[in-house]
């Protein structure tokens, strides 16, 4: 269960969410329906991204910020805060617990179902969308390279942030930038589509926030189990009347 830093050394996740409750269900749902939109634009963006490279400054900018939402790039970050901040390691041990497990996910889906990454599409073979998915299990068929939705990068990075963003949430604006840097420097590259990476989004979101909320049910109703175990300690008594507590004094004293 992630905790969260306050002014002890390691206490436990706050009751008071990060997100809003409206926010933690809307934005997987807007983003899974902003990739079955972007479906119908996906050729379109893909082709004018190959036809005309960005800028030079905005491919590296969008490329440096990959390693936020690869695994050996995430690995590393949160062993070097883990060793940075060894009362709180646990946390960043289940930090990367939940975004490498997403990512892990996110290959499931990948595998079951292939799509031609934009840089490896023969365009002169694509009339519509649809050519640019293979069908099930492409690794059976010698397709390795060709499992594109949804974004691995993008799934990883925005579980990343969204953990990052429970155990400081005063950064949780910049965690989430580079989580979106991670997507627009996959379909900048030509690795994915603007769909793969609207659905990675979501996953990646979706899979943090119910780990995140099945740790803090967790938590709760390990408290409650110690609440009732622990034994009751009794208090003395406290009489207003003067005259009585003196008289119980003189007989325990007796």
């Amino acid at each position: 269960m992630l905790r969260q830093p306050s002014n002890s050394r390691d206490s436990s996740y706050g009751t008071s969410p990060v997100f809003p409750l409206w926010l933690r269900i809307a934005f997987p749902l807007c983003a899974a329906g902003l990739a079955v939109l972007m479906f119908s634009c996906d050729l379109t963006v893909a082709r004018y991204i190959q036809e005309n490279r960005p800028p030079g400054f905005l491919r590296e900018l969008v490329e440096n910020t990959e390693p936020f939402g690869h695994g050996i790039g995430v690995v590393i970050l949160l062993a070097t805060m883990a060793i940075s901040h060894r009362e709180r390691w646990r946390n960043y041990v289940h930090t990367g617990a939940i975004a490498l497990g997403a990512g892990l996910i996110t290959d499931l889906f990948k595998a079951s179902y292939g799509r031609i990454r934009p840089r490896d599409l023969p365009w002169d073979q694509v009339a519509s969308v649809q050519d640019t998915f293979l069908g099930w299990f492409p690794l059976l068929n010698g397709l390795d390279s060709h499992t594109s939705f949804p974004s691995g990068h993008t799934t990883v990075a925005f579980a990343l942030a969204v953990c990052l963003s429970v155990l400081f949430p005063k950064g949780r604006n910049m965690f989430l930038g580079l989580a979106a840097f991670v997507a627009c420097g996959r379909v900048l590259t030509s690795a994915h589509y603007l769909s793969d990476v609207c659905m990675g989004a979501a996953v990646g979101w979706t899979v943090a926030q119910t780990a995140i909320y099945a740790g803090r049910k967790n938590a709760l109703a390990r408290l409650v189990r110690e609440t009732k175990s622990s034994p009751v300690e009794s208090t003395p008594s406290v009489s207003l009347n003067p005259s009585a507590a003196a008289a119980d004094s003189s007989r325990q004293a007796a």
